[in-house]
């Protein structure tokens, strides 16, 4: 098999990464087959049948980027896929370059499983697939802390966490996310999984600034009424633009805010989780902010499918 002599692709490694995620599939059928830079400037990850290949080198278009990689790509399991080039500016409101499809069309939404749950899925959409495959351990650590608790599922985007949550036994899990969107799929999520009915989920669609100010606002009116939340999940966006009437969220910025609200409004032995995917960040300056509020921060590991290959792919810490 010859290697691609440019751009730094080394198709051969293909087979020995894929070899290191033997296992999961006991637990879940959407994982990261190849990491990013563990074999090049790209990612592949498994969801269900197809696979999403993501490219963080511009110069190349996924056109280019597939015509490379297709002979190994044949070779996977699965009935096609996405390939979509990585548009490093955050500022920009379009988060990649190109896509092209290969294989049999991707269906618009699909669903896969994770612990036996289910969580919809769009390859085709220009933002996100819809689960956050490096939060798999997360979720199960979540899952294991969540019955009969108040929970609070900050950015709660397609609401994974939610779903978790509620599946686990939470009393309540609210999501909150400024995207009407995302929340759409949340409920669908939860149908998916038969929690729709039992009306424990509350879906929020707001500022997770605003709402927090809210909280904070309710409990200095009524410190002896207020109902603390007993596990809060916050997983925000490194950047976001400016809603209307609103200003950009920027996850460096806001983190301190972010820590001491949530520290405030959580009840005496509760739980936070706290994430964020921020490569260019400082990781002592993100825990530190942490330990500022909370008696016992605990950084997590990422799943054996994301291994650290330069700068944390992302941060994850256990708070309380």
């Amino acid at each position: 098999m010859e290697k691609f002599k440019h751009n730094h692709i080394m198709v051969p490694m293909f087979g020995n990464a894929i070899e290191k995620r033997a296992g999961l599939e006991k637990v879940t059928d959407a994982y990261r087959l190849v990491h990013r830079d563990e074999c090049g400037p790209f990612s592949i990850d498994r969801y269900g049948e197809w696979l999403l290949v993501t490219g963080y080198d511009e110069s190349i278009s996924s056109a280019e980027l597939l015509k490379r990689l297709e002979p190994e790509l044949r070779k996977l399991p699965y009935r096609g896929g996405i390939v979509r080039t990585n548009v490093r500016d955050p500022h920009r409101r379009k988060l990649f370059k190109d896509t092209v499809a290969f294989g049999e069309p991707v269906p618009e939404s699909f669903f896969v499983t994770e612990h036996g749950l289910k969580y919809e899925i769009s390859l085709n959409d220009s933002q996100h697939p819809g689960l956050f495959l490096d939060q798999r351990e997360s979720r199960r650590r979540v899952a294991a802390a969540a019955s009969g608790k108040r929970v609070a599922n900050l950015f709660s985007f397609t609401c994974s966490f939610s779903v978790t949550a509620a599946a686990a036994g939470a009393e309540v899990v609210f999501s909150v996310d400024l995207a009407g969107g995302c929340l759409d799929r949340g409920k669908r999520n939860f149908e998916a999984n038969g929690l729709a009915e039992s009306g424990r989920g509350k879906f929020i669609q707001e500022d997770v600034r605003k709402w927090l100010a809210r909280q904070l606002r309710r409990q200095d009116s009524d410190p002896s009424g207020f109902p603390k939340w007993d596990l809060i999940i916050c997983d925000p966006p490194v950047f976001a633009a400016a809603p209307k009437k609103g200003t950009a969220f920027s996850v460096e910025k806001e983190w301190p805010f972010l820590s001491k609200s949530i520290h405030s409004i959580l009840s005496p032995g509760g739980a936070a989780l706290f994430a964020n995917n921020h490569r260019a960040g400082n990781d002592s300056f993100y825990f530190s902010v942490l330990q500022q509020q909370f008696p016992k921060v605990e950084p997590l590991k990422s799943p054996a499918d994301f291994p650290t290959i330069g700068n944390p792919h992302v941060r994850s810490y256990w708070c309380c």
